[in-house]
């Protein structure tokens, strides 16, 4: 093999092996997108019989929070669990919703570049046109779920859900199945 050959076979193997770190890169970025369930293994959940679920400290929205009590009691319900009071609950379950939003900018990239190996192969040194094609903002609609028993935190769960639009409606649906997902591994009785 000679010198130019070794060359081209050392570049073409680097940008494979770069190329799939980047493949794995995103697929690892990509599932992060799911919620996030810590419990406390040492826990006995068999022992808890009733709950009470706490307004988040941060109220914003009074209707969209009633909606979330009441997801979050009807899902700890079908866990065979029961409300109580504040003062003669087993446990105290806090949720802390808000919304966060990410702008996916899709621009064209146009550009002159030199060839670094000669004539077979070129990469490009820059661009010189950057012309956007499309903005799309993305709304999420994030929940975290606490439940503590005592001074202790027993059941964490946090996650987020994409939504289309921001009217109540969708928002009320789409928090009632996130809060389905993060209450779905709650130990039932």
């Amino acid at each position: 093999m000679t010198l130019t050959n070794r060359i081209k076979y050392t570049a073409r193997k680097h940008v494979s092996m770069t190329f799939a770190l980047l493949v794995l890169a995103f697929l690892a970025g990509c599932a992060s997108k799911g919620p996030q369930i810590n419990l406390d293994e040492s826990q006995n959940f068999a022992e808890i019989n009733t709950f009470f679920v706490r307004a988040p400290l941060n109220s914003v929205n009074p209707e969209i929070e009633n909606q979330l009590t009441s997801a979050i009691s009807r899902a700890l319900i079908a866990k065979g669990l029961k409300p109580s009071s504040e003062e003669g609950a087993d446990v105290l379950v806090g949720f802390l919703p808000s919304t966060a939003s990410e702008e996916n900018d899709t621009r064209l990239n146009l550009g002159l570049g030199t060839g670094v190996f000669g004539r077979s192969t070129g990469i490009s040194l820059g661009s010189i046109f950057s012309v956007p094609i499309g903005e799309r903002v993305t709304q999420y609609q994030n929940l975290q779920i606490d439940v503590v028993k005592g001074e202790k935190f027993i059941y964490s769960a946090v996650g987020s859900v994409e939504v289309e639009s921001t009217d109540s409606v969708t928002i009320q649906n789409k928090l009632g199945e996130l809060v389905a997902n993060l209450l779905e591994a709650f130990p039932a009785k």
